[in-house]
């Protein structure tokens, strides 16, 4: 069985002396055939952990493996075996593929490289991924601008399924997508996962997605995971101020706005990567801060079995997100 493993992971951005920390110390596990979701606030550090996971950046310090061996090899190269066992969907997917090229050209370059395969059966295969997907594989032979949004979405997983990934790693996959299309796509994710074992990380905003699909859920705030525990369950009764301020923004028609509950909000904007908070990284917002959170740094510990909060409040009742009244 497939594992993707991040240990220790830090990555900073700019010149030194005015360093932007976008991850710091982050664990994460993606086993094959689950779906592991990864939420947060934009500059949470999400995508620069997916890129990371994929090998697309380098971590300035931790380590990526997959089933036990180094991605990337100490000059942060990653071997064609390693780069056709963890591929990557994009959230924008006319910038990820190459204007000049057809979709079909697109993804028989894959197969190419990675299996081999003779230009005749590249064209035939990519064929039969286009229809795997649910496209016409007549699209094949268009350029990425003649398709549509969603069109192009399943075309480029189409193309990370061409080397027959173990790893698949989707950056806000359906976030540019209409609702219809949307559920096309995470019905065609889901039977990925059913059908080839194909483990899934999925990086979105969309806490309503992330509920439907999720086998486990990590929460990132200001580089760091500061819950992580099963599916949508902890959506519904989240044990960090942080999840619960996510929950409690998602949209409920069963409340009227001016009814929704607002002890579990947080207050103010997330600071930036250049201006992390002393002590707890969340006290400046959190509606449930005390003055022992200015002087600790929280780590994440286990409060149930695989569930982990970076809380030092983590053993009490949970932070229940807003609820519909009963009828």
């Amino acid at each position: 069985m497939s594992r993707l493993a991040l240990r220790g992971i830090h990555r900073r951005f700019g010149p030194r002396g005015r360093q932007a920390t976008a991850l710091d110390g982050v664990d994460l596990t993606v086993e094959a055939g689950a779906t592991v979701a990864l939420v947060g606030e934009s500059g949470s550090g999400k995508t620069t952990l997916a890129r990371i996971a994929v090998g697309l950046e380098r971590p300035d310090a931790g380590t990526v493996t997959l089933d036990g061996a180094a991605l990337a090899d100490a000059r942060g190269r990653v071997g064609r075996a390693a780069r056709a066992a963890v591929q990557m969907v994009f959230q924008d997917p006319l910038a990820s593929f190459n204007p000049a090229r057809t979709v079909g050209a697109a993804i028989a370059l894959p197969l190419a490289l990675h299996l081999g395969l003779p230009r005749a059966a590249q064209a035939a295969r990519a064929a039969e991924l286009l229809v795997a997907v649910g496209l016409d594989p007549a699209l094949g032979g268009r350029r990425p601008r003649a398709l549509s949004g969603g069109e192009l979405q399943r075309a480029a997983i189409a193309r990370a399924l061409a080397s027959a990934p173990r790893i698949l790693v989707c950056d806000e996959p359906v976030a540019s997508l209409d609702v219809s299309v949307r559920a096309q796509v995470l019905n065609l994710l889901a039977r990925l996962r059913a059908g080839h074992g194909t483990g899934l990380l999925f990086v979105s905003h969309d806490l309503g997605v992330v509920a439907r699909i999720a086998d486990r859920t990590a929460v990132m705030y200001l580089g760091r995971i500061v819950e992580e525990g099963p599916g949508g369950a902890i959506l519904a009764a989240p044990r960090h101020p942080y999840t619960a301020a996510l929950a409690a923004a998602v949209p409920d028609a069963r409340i009227p706005w001016r009814e929704r509950p607002r002890a579990a909000a947080a207050g103010g904007e997330m600071p930036g990567p250049f201006a992390i908070p002393a002590g707890c990284r969340f006290r400046p917002r959190c509606p449930r801060a005390i003055p022992a959170c200015a002087a600790t740094d929280p780590a994440l510990v286990e409060v149930a079995p695989g569930w982990r909060v970076a809380c030092i409040r983590a053993g009490e009742d949970s932070v229940p997100p807003p609820v519909a009244k009963p009828p």
